[in-house]
């Protein structure tokens, strides 16, 4: 992405770690949260003018400042008018590149992470059945779960493809680089299928007594946390350049989730299976050790990653109405004395 704040380049978008990550944290420091009061001349003729000459409404009650000065305070609440620019005008929103279909681009983002997240919660759904099968006697299946958890990915894959592109200052590497994770979405969609459709289908109790299948199915697994762990690095980047839109993610005022976090829970879940499949194919003499380790892991990862997935799910709601509309630059709400100069004559 070529976006410009300053001296800092958002084409770099790579640099930042997640939706949550120091990298990002580190480029935001005590001037992101002060917005200068904008000068009053310039021998450029390009200086601010003093008053509001667009709608910004009070941070407080939801005046409208029109034509207010920023010395001013609200005529309603009192609430100084540098108080509302401060909380509500992004000074870097003019520099922002335009999205091309801002409600698509909204809508897709949703719907990548929340089917995802749907796909993660029918599995809990399975491995929860298989318990009380086994502990408490039901005889419970959630046959429809699967499926509903394939279709789910299908619609965070719908949601995936208006991230390839959403607007002209993506460059090419950048785009392609999105369009083959959206392409992994094909090959997870088939991993899924066979697992959760194919050998749980016909297992009693797939996770805790797999029996000749193991082996097979902890490889699939395996092959589902890379899969996965590569739609995430390559989503990334887009998704880090859509949160950077929303001034208080910018500047670090509201909690965001950490993608690399999640990619870390990926690789704890893997590992699990991967003591899984040793502990199947080499003799160590505590064959029962190992597995109750392994399903503690894998237990432990994929917590991990549901929890991560919820709080993905809990920003791309909040983004929604950031991406929907522009944000509110001081363009928005000032003239240029220039401009002034020109509505006059």
């Amino acid at each position: 992405m070529r976006v410009e704040f300053g001296s800092m380049r958002y084409a770099d978008v790579s640099s930042f770690h997640g939706l949550r990550d120091d990298d990002m944290d580190s480029q935001t420091d005590s001037k992101d949260h002060h917005i200068p009061a904008p000068p009053y001349q310039s021998d450029s003729g390009e200086a601010i003018a003093r008053q509001l000459t667009g709608q910004l409404h009070c941070i407080g009650c939801g005046y409208n400042l029109h034509g207010l000065s920023i010395r001013s305070n609200c005529s309603e609440c009192g609430i100084p008018v540098r108080a509302t620019i401060l909380g509500i005008v992004d000074p870097h929103a003019d520099e922002l590149s335009s999205l091309f279909k801002p409600r698509l681009t909204a809508i897709g983002l949703n719907l990548w992470s929340i089917g995802a997240m749907i796909a993660v919660v029918m599995i809990w759904v399975l491995r929860c059945a298989e318990v009380l099968r086994e502990f408490a006697g039901t005889t419970w299946t959630p046959t429809l779960a699967p499926w509903i958890g394939l279709g789910a990915l299908g619609v965070s894959l719908i949601g995936a493809l208006t991230l390839i592109r959403p607007h002209k200052q993506i460059n090419r590497m950048e785009a392609i680089r999105t369009a083959i994770g959206v392409s992994l979405y094909a090959p997870l969609m088939v991993v899924y299928n066979s697992v959760y459709l194919g050998y749980d289908a016909v297992s009693p109790s797939p996770m805790l007594d797999p029996g000749s299948s193991t082996v097979e199915r902890s490889v699939l697994r395996i092959a589902i946390f890379v899969i996965a762990a590569g739609i995430i690095w390559s989503i990334r980047p887009q998704a880090v350049g859509l949160a950077v839109r929303s001034v208080v993610v910018r500047t670090g005022r509201v909690d965001r989730q950490s993608l690399l976090a999640v990619l870390a829970s990926l690789g704890v879940a893997a590992f699990g299976d991967i003591i899984h499949v040793l502990g199947s194919l080499i003799a160590f003499g505590f064959d029962d050790v190992l597995s109750i380790v392994s399903i503690a892991v894998i237990a432990l990862g994929s917590a991990l990653f549901t929890v991560g997935m919820v709080n993905i799910c809990l920003d791309t709601i909040r983004l929604y109405p950031i991406l929907k509309r522009p944000g509110v630059g001081l363009s928005d709400i000032f003239e240029t004395n220039q401009q002034k100069s020109q509505r006059i004559e």
